[in-house]
C-alpha cells in the first residue's frame, strides 16, 4: 500500500458494489471466497487503503449469503447484478446519487466505517425487499457496467476485460 492512500478507504457505495461483485463470483464458483475477497482487495490497492478490505468483504459476502438464503429469490445472479448498478446510481431508494459533485468526488476515499458490512447488508436486504414490492429503481435492460463512465476507475477493476482475468484470445 503506497502512503498516499494511507486511511482513505472505499466509500460505502463502493464497498457494496466490491461485496456484490465478489458474492457474484462465488457463487458461480469462480473460486474459494477468501481468494476472490483478496484478489478484489488487491485490485483496488491502487486506489485505497486496503488494509482489512479482504476481511470486510468477506464478512460482506457472508452477510448477503445468509441473507439471500433466508428468503425466496429466483435469481440471485440477477439481484445482485441490478444491486450494483443501483447502488452506483442511486444514494437510496428516492435519491439518485450525484455523480460528479462540484467540490468532492464521490469515488474519493474516507475514513475506515467500522459498521461498512452491517450496512452493506443492509442496504441489500432494502433494495431487495423494495424490489419485491416493485418500489426500487431497476437497471435498464440494455446497461453494461462500461456504461458507468463516471465510475470508470471502479468499474473497470470490478469488470476487467476477459484478458486481464486470465483468459487467453483465441489464436488464428
Amino acid at each position: 500500500m503506497s502512503s498516499e492512500h494511507k486511511g482513505k478507504h472505499p466509500p460505502q457505495f463502493v464497498f457494496e458494489m466490491i461485496v456484490a461483485e465478489a458474492a457474484r463470483a462465488f457463487l458461480e464458483d469462480r473460486a474459494p471466497a477468501e481468494d476472490i475477497a483478496q484478489g478484489l482487495a488487491e485490485k483496488f490497492a491502487t486506489l485505497y487503503d486496503i488494509e482489512g478490505l479482504a476481511e470486510d468483504i468477506l464478512k460482506g459476502v457472508e452477510r448477503f449469503l445468509v441473507f439471500i438464503d433466508s428468503v425466496e429469490i429466483s435469481d440471485v445472479d440477477l439481484l445482485l447484478a441490478q444491486f450494483v448498478w443501483y447502488v452506483a446510481n442511486y444514494e437510496n431508494l428516492n435519491t439518485a446519487r450525484k455523480k460528479k459533485g462540484l467540490f468532492a468526488n464521490p469515488l474519493k476515499g474516507r475514513p475506515k466505517d467500522p459498521s461498512r458490512v452491517f450496512n452493506a447488508a443492509s442496504s441489500l436486504k432494502s433494495y431487495t425487499y423494495a424490489m419485491g414490492a416493485k418500489k426500487a429503481p431497476m437497471r435498464p435492460m440494455e446497461w453494461k457496467p462500461e456504461d458507468e463512465i463516471d465510475f470508470e476507475q471502479v468499474f473497470s477493476l470490478l469488470y476487467p476485460p476477459k484478458e486481464e482475468e486470465g483468459e487467453q484470445p483465441l489464436e488464428a
